[in-house]
Parts: structure tokens; sequence; C-alpha cells
């Protein structure tokens, strides 16, 4: 366990999650003086139960935008792409 100036610090360094690679608890003060061993235990299973971030959704708006956005590149490549052809 790590003192800090007013807080104790409890760091999970085998969290069996492939998304964090340590975790960093911060011991309540009325607590600091429990059993180190309680709160390790604790810690681990809070480690455990981490779960992988959530999935963000995209919006049918932004959807809408990426495709449109494309459509409009595209063109544009094929507008410049015939323009090339048509004056070289």
């Amino acid at each position: 366990m790590i003192k800090g100036v007013n807080k104790q610090i409890l760091e999970v360094t085998n969290t069996e999650n492939p998304y964090f690679e340590k975790i960093i608890f911060f011991v309540k003060p009325e607590y600091k003086n429990e059993d180190r061993k309680k709160l390790q235990k604790e810690a681990e299973a809070l480690a455990t139960i981490a779960q992988k971030p959530p999935r963000v959704r995209i919006s049918k708006k932004r959807v809408f935008r990426i495709v449109v956005n494309s459509a409009l590149f595209a063109l544009a490549g094929f507008a410049l792409s015939f323009i090339i052809n048509t004056f070289v």
C-alpha cells in the first residue's frame, strides 16, 4: 500500500483484463486502518468484475453524414479523373 499526503492508495496490477493495465483505488479515510489483506481482497474482487467498456453507438445522423460525404468524394474523384482524361 502506498501512503499519500492524506490518502491511502491501493494499486491492482494484475487486472486480468485486456483493456486495463492497472487499477488504482483510493481508500476512504475511515477505512485506512482496516486490515490490508481485506482491502486487497476487495480491490481484486472489484477488478475482476470490471468488464470491457460499453460499445459506442453510431447515430443515424452520423451514418447518413458518412454516406453522403463518401458519395461526394467519389463524385469529385470521378469528375477530376474525367477532366484530366478529357483535356490531357
